[in-house]
């Protein structure tokens, strides 16, 4: 089993940066599931207050997804053989490799958590990443690991809404994201957003939760079955 880094275990121990009262956990968690219900109501609800939800769900999971499952905090399909961590990094390199990253490009992480995607990408392709993200906490902890790294001179992190990101138009060579975008309350004006950043005749990569076309959004076992999906990829990342 991967674990985190001896300063982030030292985090989790002391609270620092994420430490909460019994009933503020117990109730932030509430909130969150509340925003998974899947009626119109909590639809609704989800799509006008993302940035609370993803962050409330972010500021609980964080050292506890590094605790167990490392840095990068994303699935990956193994191979025979194979390690935990080997089928990550090889998880990474791939994306890596289909945007055609060379040394000196410039690229943005969406939705970058503590950065593990893109310290291992940055050390794989010899390039600069900065990662976007929304949750501060994420954010202090991937610039504590960037130092440690020694990366924090090629690598950097923005706090921002990839909604509404803070960067001229054509800015980067290349965009990518793992797992991230499922957060968007409008995919659309996510994706357009990343065009908008993304120099003319560039790529975007991105590995996404989807569901297929057999999905009918009028069947409530099938909604019952894409909210137990979510909570099962919660308690997965727990474990």
């Amino acid at each position: 089993m991967m674990v985190m880094s001896k300063t982030g275990v030292l985090d989790l121990v002391s609270g620092v940066g994420g430490k909460r009262e019994k009933t503020e956990v117990i109730s932030t968690v509430q909130r969150y599931h509340g925003y998974h219900e899947g009626d119109e109501e909590s639809r609704k609800l989800r799509n006008a207050n993302y940035a609370d939800m993803v962050n409330k769900y972010y500021d609980l999971v964080t050292s506890f997804y590094e605790y167990g499952w490392g840095e990068s905090f994303h699935f990956a399909p193994r191979l025979k053989g194979e390690s935990f961590r080997e089928s990550i990094k090889r998880y990474e390199h791939f994306i890596a490799l289909q945007l055609g990253l060379k040394p000196g490009m410039k690229v943005l992480d969406v939705g970058c958590g503590v950065g593990g995607p893109l310290r291992e990408i940055a050390r794989f392709s010899l390039t600069s990443i900065t990662g976007v993200n929304n949750n501060e906490y994420q954010i202090s902890r991937g610039i504590e690991l960037n130092r440690i790294a020694g990366l924090d001179e090629t690598c950097d992190f923005v706090k921002a809404d990839f909604m509404k990101m803070p960067f001229p138009d054509d800015n980067f060579d290349a965009i990518y994201a793992i797992e991230a975008t499922c957060h968007a309350a409008d995919v659309v004006g996510c994706y357009k957003e990343i065009c908008r950043v993304l120099k003319p005749g560039q790529c975007f990569a991105a590995y996404e939760w989807c569901m297929t076309d057999s999905f009918d959004p009028n069947n409530q076992e099938h909604q019952k079955i894409k909210v137990l999906f979510r909570l099962c990829v919660s308690v997965c990342a727990h474990s």
